[in-house]
């Protein structure tokens, strides 16, 4: 029953949705939580976090975008004091009213782990299946540049780790069309 109310929910808000058109690019960064719960099982700080894309919107209320999500997390786990949270995939956005959306993201994630903040790609890796999911509200700033202050959750799933984390991003958005 939840989720019938939930699928009904969605499908009433982007209805009502509206959105930008053509192609955009989006640099999002901020800071955030980390918590490994398979094997660590700690909580740590992200800085940063990040929430990038790169896509186009159409019908006035969604858009499909490559995603870059994950961050850095200062974290001792052994012999690293950092642990890499980085996914590349394929994202889906649905606007709303008052220039908020909802986006949901599938992605390729990678943990890595490394003993410098400068070598962050590290050489103990493993990769797995990354989920990201934001929630943003837009103000435009021009006709082609506006700001957006997000809330991004991501899940990142490899054979030995299981990392959750939150982050509050500000983000610069660019339209190579024009805003309306």
């Amino acid at each position: 029953m939840r989720y019938l109310v939930l699928l009904i929910s969605i499908f009433i808000l982007t209805n009502f949705a509206q959105a930008h058109d053509g192609i955009f690019i989006k640099f999002s960064l901020g800071p955030g939580l980390m918590y490994e719960n398979s094997s660590i099982n700690e909580l740590g700080f992200i800085l940063p976090a990040k929430n990038h894309a790169l896509g186009y919107g159409f019908k006035e209320k969604y858009a499909l975008y490559i995603s870059d999500f994950g961050g850095l997390v200062h974290k001792k786990v052994g012999e690293y004091n950092y642990i890499n949270l980085d996914a590349v995939g394929l994202g889906f956005t649905s606007y709303i009213s008052s220039n908020i959306s909802l986006s949901f993201s599938v992605a390729q994630g990678e943990v890595a782990f490394a003993k410098k903040w400068t070598e962050a790609t590290g050489k103990d890796k493993e990769k797995g299946i990354a989920l990201g999911l934001s929630a943003d509200k837009e103000w435009i700033v021009s006709k082609h540049f506006s700001f957006c202050l997000s809330t991004v959750s991501s899940f990142f799933k490899t054979k030995k780790y299981e990392f959750s984390t939150f982050s509050i991003n500000c983000s610069l958005l660019f339209y190579l069309t024009t805003l309306d």
